[in-house]
């Protein structure tokens, strides 16, 4: 037997990969390095960018942190794969969000959307009070007399 299969001989067949310790750190190091990344480009002015560059550093953040501490990178590659695209996927959902938001942004800032949702809520009744049909409305009360 090598010395890895002695050090490893408590482990049960479950166990398909043990990262090392130096590994780990250097993971650790990128991660760190990754999140400093990500304050620096916040603390740069790069317009509607901002947003966009800050989700593609968290999403290979995450990618990091999926393939090394989830052990996706010893597992199948279709499951690497699989969750690699489901980080990307997140991240284009969330930037596509953000593209609509900056488009109303002037609206929001000059405040045509309160305006708009003020004469929403003028047109809609309010909650509770519904208009009822005309035949519940009558039922229960007697006619009105007609004045001459």
């Amino acid at each position: 037997m090598t010395e890895h299969d002695h050090a490893n001989k408590n482990l049960s067949p479950a166990v398909a990969h043990v990262v090392s310790i130096p590994t780990l750190i250097v993971v650790w190091v990128i991660l760190c390095a990754g999140a400093v990344l990500n304050l620096l480009v916040n603390s740069v002015d790069l317009g509607g960018s901002n947003v966009l560059v800050s989700l593609v550093i968290a999403s290979c953040m995450a990618t990091i942190a999926a393939l090394y501490f989830m052990h996706l990178r010893y597992d199948n590659l279709f499951n690497m794969v699989i969750m690699v695209l489901s980080f990307i996927f997140v991240t284009l959902f969330i930037a596509w969000s953000s593209v609509d938001v900056t488009n109303y942004r002037q609206q929001l800032n000059t405040g045509e959307a309160q305006a708009m949702v003020t004469a929403y809520h003028a047109q809609t009744p309010a909650h509770g009070t519904a208009a009822k049909p005309a035949a519940q409305k009558s039922a229960g009360k007697a006619p009105a007399a007609k004045k001459p």
